[in-house]
């Protein structure tokens, strides 16, 4: 979600494109088994969907993932041209015979990688439904899911120069059982932190631009901080007044802290790090992601409601479901029914989830988190 604050007005313009979605790696529907037929695995070996080691092994020593790349790279020479090659505890294995040993890592990097793929025949026979993620999200294991992922994002909040912000999280789903959430940790949720501690200190925050320059852009896309940053040293030569320079500078930060928080970048990069990283299984959903707390005097205001942006990769990429949090629970929006169609927020489909207990639990969160003097 973007959302731009009254205080951007008194600072350079902004084009509202932050949180654009990014051209993902895989695609959204893990399909990768249509890039090659099956093939039958050998006796004893586990079979890999196919096109998992052709997509996975080149990227992993293209990337050097996990510090795999060297490993990968002789993987992915050794299987070229052999047939059949399958999975046998820690070593590939091919219909003739022939064996790779395989490191611990990255042989649990190929069954992550494999669990993800192999959603795709379960979910493509039987799709995820409406009422069944509705059942799973409210069920008491998913309003629990849900709250402890608030809950986290809450210990994650971020002082800004002007007050509290609390950041949004997301990732991908699958149907097992109930909704499990997968996490894919938004690229700048590091810095954000580091930024938010330099907002006093200049020389810090162009410190974060070369320590983490892709992170860095990624906050400030449109390249707010850096010209002021360019320009301090002018400023103080001129002797424009501390106050100014530092009221300038607060104003600055707290936008960019701002703007960050209420937006989930889906990038490619973590994604494939959490494909490889964690178990997968069930029937794939698609994207999620969080609009997290308002912080108010006294206790926790409602988030907003699925933005233009939000709508959009849901008209792309078939789905993206929004968790928004209020006081007393959760709404539940289901965008699925925009895929392939125009935005329209009428078409989404919303359940709200109510509690008392809800309610009790993050305001006695929020009265432990700032108790009054």
């Amino acid at each position: 979600m973007i959302r731009f604050g009254s205080s951007l007005a008194l600072l350079l313009a902004l084009a509202p494109s932050f949180a654009a979605a990014q051209e993902a790696w895989p695609p959204a529907l893990p399909d990768l088994h249509r890039l090659a037929a099956a093939v039958p695995a050998p006796t004893g070996v586990a079979p890999l969907q196919p096109g998992v080691l052709d997509q996975l092994l080149p990227k992993l020593a293209a990337q050097d993932y996990g510090g795999l790349g060297d490993e990968a790279k002789r993987a992915d020479a050794w299987r070229r041209g052999r047939r059949d090659v399958g999975l046998r505890g820690g070593e590939l294995s091919d219909g003739a015979g022939g064996t790779f040993a395989l490191s611990a890592p990255l042989a649990a990097a190929l069954r992550h990688a494999d669990q993800y793929f192999g959603m795709t025949p379960a979910t493509e026979a039987h799709p995820p439904a409406h009422d069944e993620l509705v059942a799973a999200a409210t069920s008491p294991e998913g309003v629990e899911n849900v709250a402890a992922i608030f809950e986290r994002t809450i210990r994650d909040r971020l002082v800004t120069p002007t007050g509290v912000v609390v950041p949004e999280a997301g990732g991908e789903a699958a149907l097992d059982g109930g909704l499990r959430f997968h996490e894919i940790p938004d690229m700048t949720r590091d810095v954000l932190p580091r930024v938010a501690r330099a907002a006093d200190d200049p020389d810090e925050l162009a410190r974060l631009y070369a320590r983490f320059p892709a992170e860095m852009k990624a906050i400030d896309e449109n390249g707010l901080l850096a010209r002021l940053l360019s320009s301090w040293p002018g400023w103080i030569a001129r002797g424009m007044e501390k106050e100014k320079r530092d009221k300038i500078l607060h104003l600055t930060v707290d936008t960019l802290l701002r703007n960050a928080s209420d937006s989930y970048i889906f990038d490619p990069d973590t994604q494939f790090a959490a494909i490889t990283s964690q178990d997968w299984s069930g029937r794939y959903v698609g994207r999620w992601h969080t609009h997290p707390p308002a912080f108010r005097p006294g206790g926790w205001g409602c988030a907003d409601i699925p933005s233009g942006p939000d709508m959009d990769i849901a008209s792309k990429e078939g789905q993206n479901m929004v968790f928004v949090f209020c006081p007393d629970g959760f709404d539940f929006y289901d965008l699925a029914p925009l895929a392939g169609a125009e935005p329209n927020l009428d078409k989404v489909l919303k359940t709200s989830y109510r509690s008392p207990a809800w309610r009790a639990r993050f305001q006695a969160l929020y009265d432990r988190a700032f108790p009054k003097p």
